[in-house]
Parts: C-alpha cells; sequence; structure tokens
C-alpha cells in the first residue's frame, strides 16, 4: 500500500490566508504610534518668554 501524500511546504492541505497578520492588532498598534507621536508633538519644550524684571528707580541711575 503507497501512501500518496505529499508533505511539500509548497503543497499542504492547509491552505493558508493571503495575510498572515490579523488586521486589528496592527490597526491598535499604529493608532497607538499616532497617539504617541501626537503627544510628544504638543508636549515637548516651551518656547522661552521674556521675563521682565522691576528694576527699582534708584539701581537705574547706577
Amino acid at each position: 500500500m503507497k501512501n500518496n501524500r505529499n508533505f511539500s511546504s509548497f503543497e499542504g492541505g492547509q491552505r493558508r490566508r493571503g495575510t498572515s497578520l490579523p488586521i486589528i492588532p496592527i490597526a491598535l498598534v499604529l493608532l497607538l504610534v499616532a497617539l504617541l507621536a501626537f503627544f510628544w508633538s504638543r508636549g515637548g519644550e516651551q518656547p522661552q518668554q521674556r521675563v521682565e524684571k522691576v528694576i527699582p528707580a534708584e539701581k537705574l541711575g547706577q
């Protein structure tokens, strides 16, 4: 009795779907990366503002 099964890696009994990775986890990771990039761009170093000090009139003449 001859076994006619083919164990080649190219021809299997089970067919694989076209996409091996599920779509939902990839979309969640992309959303997380987009949120991180958004918060990073907003929360970075703030531009410096000018600070005006009040100098008494006695010190201005010195």
